[in-house]
């Protein structure tokens, strides 16, 4: 569904800095919900090329090229997504890109890295979804609610602890006030996407 409002909020964002990887791909995003998949291709081609790794953002560009009627340039994206997702161990987005790659008939690059399975290892470690790695599980949950809790069982604390200053950028850009609902919904949005949960 088309935001007008979100979409002049953050073409104002991007204007104001030029260099901001997570306005540019917010505001791709913003296009693709709104179905104005050409008008999406430019700020995810700009993201990407601010942050090369932003795996979610191959996704979204793709998919976009695709509605666009360019399947040729969207396989090329996914190929490309897929390598860097496998290299950063981004499951869910590499997934994504390997459904899609099957979809347009397309071959999917060969996997290194098992599927994520959330699991403890007998040191206290557990299994990242984000990263993909063994990592030190936080001492407790972040916060209440069933998502503090999925995020305790299937984040390590080093990833949350990016999250973390991710999270102040994105309060600070996007001026939200954690004590209005609708900028608590925006900021678990952007949480979820960074950390990779479903």
């Amino acid at each position: 569904m088309l935001d007008q409002r979100k979409i002049e909020r953050l073409t104002q964002l991007t204007l104001a800095d030029p260099q901001n990887d997570l306005g540019f791909f917010s505001l791709g995003r913003a296009y693709v919900d709104g179905a104005l998949f050409k008008q999406a291709i430019a700020p995810l081609m700009r993201a990407l090329q601010l942050n090369p790794g932003l795996s979610a953002a191959y996704v979204l560009l793709a998919e976009a090229q695709r509605q666009a009627g360019d399947s040729q340039n969207a396989v090329h994206t996914l190929t490309q997504g897929y390598k860097i997702a496998e290299e950063h161990g981004d499951l869910m987005p590499r997934n994504q890109i390997a459904d899609m790659l099957r979809e347009l008939g397309a071959p999917i690059p060969e996997q290194k890295r098992v599927e994520f399975k959330p699991q403890m290892a007998a040191d206290g470690n557990i299994q990242c979804r984000r990263c993909g790695r063994l990592g030190p599980k936080m001492k407790e949950r972040p916060f209440r609610g069933a998502l503090g809790e999925e995020i305790h069982g299937s984040i390590c604390g080093p990833c949350f602890q990016e999250w973390i200053g991710r999270g102040t950028m994105v309060i600070n850009e996007l001026r939200l006030n954690l004590t209005e609902k609708a900028s608590q919904d925006v900021y678990d949005e952007y949480m979820k996407e960074f950390l990779h949960l479903g």
